[in-house]
């Protein structure tokens, strides 16, 4: 199940994802924007917004939309602040298995990416969701699954297979990082019913990838911020910036080999493995 997104939007939108070096995320991005579908007049939420990606996204389509972010760490909300200024993006404060600061009915749509696994009760997170979800309106979900490759995280996979264990947090904590769970295709699916919502569609994203491709990300993201790198290299693999990448070659050089690895996933994915678990359910 996949949306044809107009050849307008799929331009921009590769233009938009064209800085973005992580092939998980790309992958995922793409996903999302094409299940959410966003249309004039669309109401759309997204829980756990961290920097504003998604929402940067969905800002930059020439669309009419009304979008709204929440999240519950105020440094993220401070990020996306920064990264969606000048934008017609309201982003608010909220704990999710609290109560979001919403009627019931109040969006068409709501993206939660990579959140579900940190709550506490995710079954009562997402009946919160389904609370501000219109009837019929379209929850885009993903979360990390647990039927991970060995390329991407082969400590943590080792740790597992052969000890029963995995590390929790830091650099080599790799997809567990901050995690309490991680979910195999049919848990998440669970879950969302549990909550009260039909799911449509449920894919593995993201099965193919360069060996230790967890820690490398971990290793840029530690380099972007070490206030070491010089701004232009630094804006040409910034993910809220576009064309950047064609100044330096050895970042082209780096973007052809990630997208060359990540093609394979377009060639064959196993149905219940990969990086990722993707979910699209209705209200």
């Amino acid at each position: 199940m996949s949306r044809q997104l107009s050849t307008a939007i799929q331009i921009k939108l590769n233009e938009l994802l064209a800085n973005t070096g992580d092939m998980a995320l790309k992958r995922r991005a793409r996903r999302i924007i094409e299940e959410v579908n966003p249309t004039d007049g669309d109401k759309i939420l997204e829980v756990g917004c961290g920097d504003g990606f998604y929402l940067h996204l969905l800002s930059n389509l020439d669309i009419k939309l009304s979008l709204v972010g929440v999240d519950i760490d105020k440094l993220a909300l401070g990020s996306a602040k920064r990264n969606l200024k000048g934008k017609s993006v309201k982003l608010h404060w909220a704990d999710l298995v609290e109560k979001l600061p919403f009627k019931n009915n109040s969006f068409d749509k709501v993206i939660i990416s990579e959140v579900v696994e940190h709550l506490n009760d995710d079954v009562k997170g997402l009946k919160e969701v389904r609370r501000v979800l219109k009837k019929g309106g379209r929850l885009v979900l993903s979360v990390p699954n647990h039927n991970y490759p060995l390329f991407w995280d082969p400590v943590n996979w080792t740790l597992e297979h052969f000890f029963g264990t995995h590390i929790k947090s830091g650099f080599w904590a790799g997809l567990w990082n901050q995690h309490l769970r991680l979910y195999k295709p049919q848990e998440i699916r669970k879950v969302v019913e549990k909550a009260g919502m039909t799911v449509l569609a449920l894919e593995s994203l993201t099965f193919w990838c360069l060996p230790f491709n967890h820690n490398l990300l971990n290793f840029a993201a530690v380099k972007l911020h070490s206030g070491k790198m010089s701004p232009d290299l630094k804006k040409s693999i910034n993910k809220f910036e576009t064309g950047g990448a064609k100044k330096f070659s050895s970042v082209k050089l780096g973007f052809r080999i990630v997208a060359l690895v990540d093609s394979l996933n377009n060639r064959w994915m196993p149905s219940d493995r990969g990086v990722g678990v993707f979910v699209v359910a209705k209200k």
